[in-house]
């Protein structure tokens, strides 16, 4: 489905959240005088004048719409979805709009489990540095509707509820790694493996993958990958493509080897853009990073805080624990149940002498019975949590907010989150 067939089309998107408002806005301006349906679950101000059909009742007015285009919160499994496909009625989204609108710059879309955020704007921020007309966007912040159009590049960073359905490939396909995710939506941890790599099944000119991910290798054709010692992979603090230095990451700004993985994915992007490397790794050296990445607070009292709150799997919490393996810390982790598996993240935590562990909210009690060895106290909130955290960590110690689990059964998303522990560690 393209913009074009949907001039004569009846159109009702379903879901108004960022993405949404986006998509009525950007149909708005091609179609001002088009009447789109809006369906949510309550009505919602600035769309007066256009018709509203709650989100309970909207299966009584199939046969009043041609096209629903979906936003990502709302699952491709959703049990409404068979019954408008059955319609014969076209389900799309703001994505697949977006990608069916031909442009002259190249498309770079990246997913995977964890990092993607961090590589896209990773890879953003050293376009921008080479003083390339870039442009970002997706499931990091900007709505790929609300991108300009005259961009040479467009680094989109795309969730699996984006790639579960997309149609179109871009032109650099990116997947970095797979861990168990968002099973709510997906209905299975199979199912979520299987959408994210659809990605690399859309015919990208290139597929870039991570060497070390087995699921991913034989999935596409025109595949290369990071983390291969014949390609682009770092060994300690320098960075190698196949046996020629690149450069040394000494002043590479981010802590951990996940995201030294991170930079390899970025550079080897650059590479197949035919950008100078050792200029891409110097650009790199000023990235600023992203909030409740790994973010390092500083001191502040007797502590050293860091804000991790984006990790919402255990693998990401390994990541943060390994990165700050020679520092005392006490680990505050807990969240969201999504039947993740939490052993290696318990082993980990036992073998690396962690100071204290402060579990709470639903998976609390799953990672802390599955501590044997290390300190580790329950609690009931975040904020508790925090109170508990500074009791226990000696002066000089680093308080480590790293959830190992989503955020959603007690905040509105990992940002409230990561907010709260910078307003309890600051009080």
């Amino acid at each position: 489905m393209t913009l074009s067939e949907l001039k004569d089309k009846q159109i009702a998107i379903w879901g108004m959240g960022r993405e949404g408002q986006a998509s009525f806005k950007y149909l708005k301006d091609i179609y001002p005088n088009k009447t789109i349906t809006v369906i949510n679950i309550q009505p919602l101000d600035g769309f007066e004048g256009n018709p509203f059909i709650p989100e309970a009742d909207f299966l009584d007015h199939l046969d009043e719409l041609d096209v629903i285009i979906k936003s990502p919160g709302i699952s491709y499994y959703h049990e409404y979805v068979a019954k408008i496909l059955e319609k014969g009625i076209t389900l799309t989204s703001a994505t697949n709009l977006w990608f069916s609108i031909e442009r002259k710059g190249k498309v770079i879309a990246t997913t995977g489990s964890n990092g993607k955020s961090t590589t896209s704007a990773l890879l953003y921020h050293i376009l921008r540095k080479l003083d390339l007309n870039a442009e970002l966007g997706g499931n990091i912040g900007t709505p790929l509707l609300s991108l300009p159009d005259d961009a040479d590049y467009y680094v989109v960073e795309l969730s699996s509820y984006q790639t579960c359905d997309l149609k179109y490939a871009p032109d650099i396909a990116v997947l970095l790694n797979l861990f168990p995710e968002h099973i709510q939506w997906h209905k299975s941890h199979e199912n979520y493996y299987n959408d994210k790599c659809n990605l690399l099944r859309r015919g990208a000119t290139i597929n870039i993958v991570n060497y070390d991910e087995e699921r991913t290798i034989n999935i596409a054709p025109n595949t290369i990958f990071f983390n291969d010692r014949k390609a682009i992979h770092f060994i300690e603090n320098s960075i190698f493509d196949n046996q020629a230095k690149i450069g040394d990451t000494d002043q590479f700004p981010l802590i951990g080897d996940h995201n030294l993985e991170n930079l390899c994915a970025a550079l080897t992007i650059c590479k197949e853009l035919k950008l100078n490397l050792p200029d891409c790794l110097e650009a790199s050296n000023s990235y600023p990073g992203l909030a409740h990445r790994l973010q390092m607070l500083g001191e502040i009292g007797d502590h050293y805080y860091v804000n991790d709150s984006i990790s919402t799997d255990p693998e990401a919490t390994i990541a943060a624990l390994k990165a700050l393996c020679n520092k005392t810390v006490t680990l505050i982790a807990g969240g969201e149940n999504r039947e993740q598996n939490y052993d290696e993240l318990c082993n980990l935590i036992d073998d690396q002498n962690i100071n204290a562990v402060i579990t709470t909210y639903e998976t609390g009690p799953r990672i802390f019975n599955g501590i044997n060895r290390a300190q580790k106290i329950a609690v009931k909130t975040l904020k508790e949590a925090v109170k508990t955290a500074q009791a226990v960590t000696p002066t000089g110690g680093y308080i480590l907010l790293s959830p190992a689990s989503p955020s959603y059964d007690a905040f509105k998303d990992f940002e409230e989150r990561g907010d709260l522990f910078i307003k309890y560690a600051q009080s």
